[in-house]
């Protein structure tokens, strides 16, 4: 009577295993075979110890895989196995940012060499922007024709050196 309760036992540690191992399902395909082996046995003891088998089957395979997700995350060395939340700081950055819709029909400098990105100087910021394909030399004048999210679309001015 005890072999059946020791074999169920068995296959929720081996679920737990499952989880922790690379074994490509051949941990799981032992669980099962053990909670079936479980299960016929105690079915062979009588009917009662075998449905009350089987319902702790039914009922514990998952609450023990469910326990090791929850647990694992805590554990030293699987850490690097989850993403972490995002820093709320991050996501303040993010929402804090500056829009760019300003600049539209802005003129600056180009600090660095657009080819098609590159960096122009706007009222002395910089910021990063790219062109309509054309190179455009550093010290060139430069306007924005277009702002979309932060992409900054310039156009060289006629006439820069």
């Amino acid at each position: 009577m005890i072999l059946p309760i020791l074999l169920v036992i068995a296959c929720l540690c081996v679920l737990v295993l499952e989880v922790f191992l690379v074994s490509f399902g051949t941990l799981a395909l032992v669980a099962i075979t053990l909670g079936a082996t479980g299960v016929v046995m105690a079915f062979g003891h009588s009917a009662a110890f075998g449905w009350t088998l089987v319902a702790v089957l039914f009922a514990g395979a998952p609450a023990v895989l469910w326990g090791t997700f929850k647990v694992l995350p805590k554990l030293g060395f699987a850490r690097g196995l989850y993403l972490r939340k995002p820093d709320l700081s991050d996501a303040d950055r993010r929402a804090a940012a500056k829009p760019l819709l300003h600049l539209l029909g802005a003129t600056g400098e180009a600090k660095t060499p657009l080819r098609p990105s590159g960096t122009a100087v706007f009222a002395g910021e910089p910021v990063q922007v790219v062109t309509r394909g054309t190179m455009v030399a550093p010290g060139s004048r430069v306007k924005v024709v277009d702002v979309s999210g932060n992409r900054v679309v310039v156009e060289e001015l006629d006439g820069a050196t």
